[in-house]
């Protein structure tokens, strides 16, 4: 199996997961946040349904003409998600244009490198970088699961 195949298996494992315990949260509590520095859980969604754009444009390069109003619109767009269905809803059909791109990738790419600021700054693989997605949708399970706990909630889903 290539890289590139199991690394969307992952994603999709992480993505059922994450939206399963999101899909459980009750919708009176879908926006509270334990602080008001902290994330809730449909503004985690938002980023959810977000991140398979941003995991292009990194392997991609591509960039927005202008990068004011390009984040502008993607501020909209993300709060044009009113549910965690909708964000869910979003985040797979734009997980298929990255899936297309992860399929097309060949081997050779995946040890090209890519300097990203994160982690201090330095080269990523993009063999690397093929797993930003199931890392952000794992670290907000974790975020996720643990606002449940506040409020009571200790199923596991």
């Amino acid at each position: 199996m290539r890289l590139q195949d199991h690394m969307i298996e992952v994603i999709e494992r992480a993505r059922e997961e994450v939206f399963r315990y999101a899909l459980a949260v009750p919708e009176d509590k879908v926006e509270w946040k334990p602080l008001e520095t902290g994330q809730s859980v449909l503004s985690m969604c938002r980023e959810l349904a977000k991140t398979p754009d941003w995991a292009y444009y990194v392997l991609t390069g591509a960039q927005a003409e202008n990068p004011e109003t390009a984040a502008q619109g993607q501020k909209v767009g993300m709060e044009s998600w009113k549910t965690v269905a909708e964000c869910h809803k979003a985040c797979k059909v734009k997980l298929k244009r990255l899936f297309d791109l992860y399929h097309a990738m060949r081997d050779a790419q995946l040890s090209q490198t890519k300097w990203l600021p994160f982690n201090g700054g330095r080269d990523h693989s993009y063999a690397e970088l093929l797993n930003y997605p199931r890392w952000n949708f794992t670290y907000h399970l974790g975020q996720i699961a643990y606002i449940q706990t506040l409020y009571g909630d200790r199923q596991h889903y």
